[in-house]
């Protein structure tokens, strides 16, 4: 996680600073690879390589346009690639076909070049993608009966002879197609075994329906010959034979020749003029496309906090996350830790609040179907404050501001509903003591002393919209 963190903050830079020292680069460019067979229904991955980015930060943004496809992940940062050091940097971006047809995939990359001094700059890309529709259930249900299984044993005498392996090869070699699947995918079950006898060899063969008593057809194979290759040749032969009307795929049946057209009238003609002049008047622009979806997600948990005040103590937190696209998501909270009491010698104690509130911004935001992780880093301003006991403490109240990291585990559930998970390391700026006097030693003494570093772990549920 470290390392990862340690990737995202050049973008965390770039957001501030639009210009740093750079090595120069070439102009950004961006290639795309598209898979050539995608079906209705299926999962499959893109390939964008980006070349002239250097070592600056890079945001990757990939739509598309028509309902063939869709995109699971809207935005890529530069260490998302599967190199992010390499020159030429390679991200999978993940798609799902939701149906039958044509979809153009684009993706635009943003980046920096820099020369004499840095300069913001844009590539994009187009493929187009086509999907095939899925095939029915009765013509699957039809293909998976044409499946066969092969079970074949050599009997003690014929270790020697063919296995099942190459005789399941030399039987698909004969039919020039893939014929033989796993038991549990088989509609048919071919079985078989050989074996030595007086005369020579015997090999018996049966083919029946997967899961059904009584056969659909047996042979019994026999040869004299000393060697049991020739028997072995006869079993894939006679397999091929038996089970090729059975597995033969189904034929796709000719297109229709269309019928001659009849010369065309000379009132067709005319109709013809017509249509080419009206092809000429300019078509309604097309509505652009919808571009990625605006979330914002609200949250309530409990939290334990170690560090924060004199002892362990529990709390409530809260929070408001936005994801804009093209941007980092930004990420405001709250949060509020009573009753955690400070005893000093026996002679009194103090109970102390701490309050805190915050903006933080994430710079790794991953995000893969229903669940997402980010990282953010960020700053709080609060107070502490003494609400009991019997110690009189001379300065009841503070000021306070502190650092903050977060590792932030989102999970949707149902609906608009979410799980959320928080781990945060904070660091406060202030570690001056709280004083009281001492009831029989005089003076001021050290009632609580803030830690320099402090942790906060949180467990809740929150609702996300998206618009």
């Amino acid at each position: 996680m470290r390392r990862t963190l340690t990737r995202a903050l050049p973008v965390i830079a770039a957001l501030v600073v639009l210009s740093a020292p750079a090595v120069a680069a070439a102009q950004l460019t961006v290639e795309i690879e598209a898979p050539e067979d995608v079906r209705e229904g299926e999962r499959a991955q893109v390939i964008a390589r980006v070349r002239g980015a250097g070592p600056h930060p890079l945001l990757i943004t990939p739509r598309s346009e028509g309902t063939a496809i869709e995109v699971v992940r809207g935005r890529l940062l530069r260490a998302e690639a599967r190199d992010p050091d390499a020159e030429v940097l390679e991200f999978r971006l993940p798609i799902v076909a939701r149906g039958a047809g044509d979809a153009v995939l684009r993706v635009r990359a943003q980046g920096y070049v820099c020369e004499a001094r840095c300069r913001a700059t844009v590539a994009e890309a187009s493929a187009v993608l086509r999907v095939r529709a899925a095939p029915s259930p009765g013509k699957r249900k039809q293909a998976e009966a044409r499946r066969s299984s092969l079970s074949w044993v050599r009997l003690p005498g014929a270790e020697g002879c063919v296995g099942s392996a190459e005789l399941a090869r030399a039987v698909e070699a004969r039919l020039e197609r893939r014929v033989f699947v796993s038991a549990t995918d088989a509609g048919l079950a071919v079985e078989g075994r050989v074996e030595r006898t007086d005369a020579g060899w015997r090999a018996v063969l049966q083919v029946a329906e997967a899961g059904r008593d009584g056969l659909l057809g047996d042979r019994t194979l026999t040869s004299e010959e000393e060697a049991c290759d020739q028997i072995g040749e006869l079993a894939a032969v006679t397999i091929a034979l038996m089970i090729d009307p059975l597995t033969a795929p189904e034929e796709t049946p000719p297109p229709l020749e269309e019928a001659p057209r009849e010369p065309p009238e000379p009132e067709v003609r005319v109709v013809r003029e017509v249509e080419i002049r009206q092809v000429e008047v300019p078509a309604e622009p097309e509505a652009p496309p919808p571009g990625p979806r605006w979330r914002i997600e609200v949250d309530a948990s409990g939290a334990a906090s170690l560090g924060l005040s004199p002892t362990a103590a529990l709390g409530g937190l809260g929070a408001v996350i936005l994801e804009i696209p093209g941007f980092v998501p930004i990420l405001v909270e709250g949060a509020i830790f009573p009753f955690s009491e400070a005893q000093l010698d026996r002679v009194g104690a103090a109970q102390f609040l701490h309050v805190q509130g915050g903006f933080q911004i994430c710079p790794l935001a991953v995000r893969e179907g229903i669940a997402a992780l980010h990282g953010c880093l960020g700053a709080d301003a609060g107070g502490v404050f003494v609400i009991g006991g019997s110690l009189d403490v001379s300065n009841p109240e503070r000021v306070i501001g502190q650092a903050r990291a977060s590792v932030r585990g989102h999970f949707d559930l149902i609906g608009p509903l979410t799980l959320r998970v928080g781990l945060h390391l904070v660091v406060p700026f202030r570690h001056d003591a709280f004083l009281a006097p001492h009831p029989t030693l005089g003076g001021q003494v050290e009632v609580y002393v803030p830690e320099p570093i402090a942790g906060i772990l949180d467990v809740g549920v929150g609702a996300h919209f998206d618009f």
